[in-house]
């Protein structure tokens, strides 16, 4: 642009020139070409200068470039990880939906279960309290029913036992012929009798009626016997002695204390007279 305007001042001087004097025209000729060189000075000054800008901006327009690209390429990541992130909350947000509906199910069918239970508990403790209260009525039948019948062998052997008293009686009065030899076989009957009645009410609960009072006879008759010079040797509940003169069977009892022995049936009694055996024992005993 400055080219062309000093070209065209070129052009236009000599015309000028021309309407000179010499001298005058030589002399602003040199003051025109003194302006000019002062002018082309300073447009080089200023060309300088703006291209010294020019390369400024120029450099400025490739670092905004350079950190355009590193923006968008930053944006471009973010970018990235906010649809990363989006994916994740949104799996997250599905799988806090999903166990919320499964736990939702879950507390609903433990809380069904639950009623279930207690339901069934509660049939089943009724079936059990009815039952219970039937085995309670059983018990309680069979027990009487017990009671009913040891009443009515207390009540058969009170009646035999008058009908022992009078053997007891006789057998009183034959000791009385002293000359001759008695006869224990009577005796042997009273004493397999009583031993079995002994054997009955040591089995049988103390409260039945007429159970004291049968006893007491039993002891009676017994003394009447020892009056005699019969003893019945009293075995029944006692410990058993491996010196014992008796015949015994052995059975295990896991009520019965660890090494213990205990003589807990007596078929035959062992029956002594005037302090000699007439008869040994056979006995059961119980062991653990």
């Amino acid at each position: 642009m400055l080219r062309k305007i000093f070209l065209i001042y070129l052009l236009i001087t000599p015309l000028w020139v021309m309407a000179q004097t010499p001298d005058n025209q030589y002399q602003a000729q040199q003051n025109q070409i003194t302006m000019l060189e002062q002018k082309v000075q300073n447009v080089e000054k200023q060309n300088i200068v703006f291209n010294g800008q020019l390369k400024e901006l120029k450099a400025m327009i490739v670092s905004l470039a350079s950190d355009n690209g590193m923006l968008k390429s930053a944006l471009q990541k973010k970018q990235a990880t906010a649809d990363e992130l989006g994916l994740k909350i949104q799996s997250t947000d599905d799988a806090v939906s999903q166990n919320a509906e499964s736990l939702k199910a879950k507390t609903i069918w433990g809380i069904v279960a639950f009623i279930l239970a207690i339901l069934a508990s509660l049939v089943v403790w009724l079936l059990h309290k009815k039952e219970q209260k039937s085995s309670d009525d059983k018990i309680a039948l069979l027990k009487n029913q017990a009671d009913e019948l040891n009443e009515k062998i207390v009540g058969q052997f009170s009646d035999e036992m008058s009908e022992l008293q009078k053997l007891s009686n006789v057998l009183r009065n034959a000791g009385g012929n002293a000359s001759t030899e008695p006869d224990h076989s009577l005796v042997k009957t009273l004493a397999d009798r009583i031993t079995f009645m002994e054997m009955t009410l040591y089995r049988m609960d103390s409260s039945v009626k007429g159970h004291k009072q049968l006893s007491k006879s039993i002891a009676q008759m017994k003394d009447n016997l020892l009056a005699n010079g019969y003893e019945i040797v009293d075995m029944l509940g006692k410990e058993y002695d491996e010196g014992m003169k008796v015949t015994a069977n052995f059975n295990e009892d896991e009520n019965i204390e660890s090494g213990k022995q205990i003589i807990t049936g007596i078929v035959k009694p062992q029956i002594n007279y005037k302090g000699i055996m007439i008869q040994s024992a056979q006995i059961t005993v119980s062991q653990n």
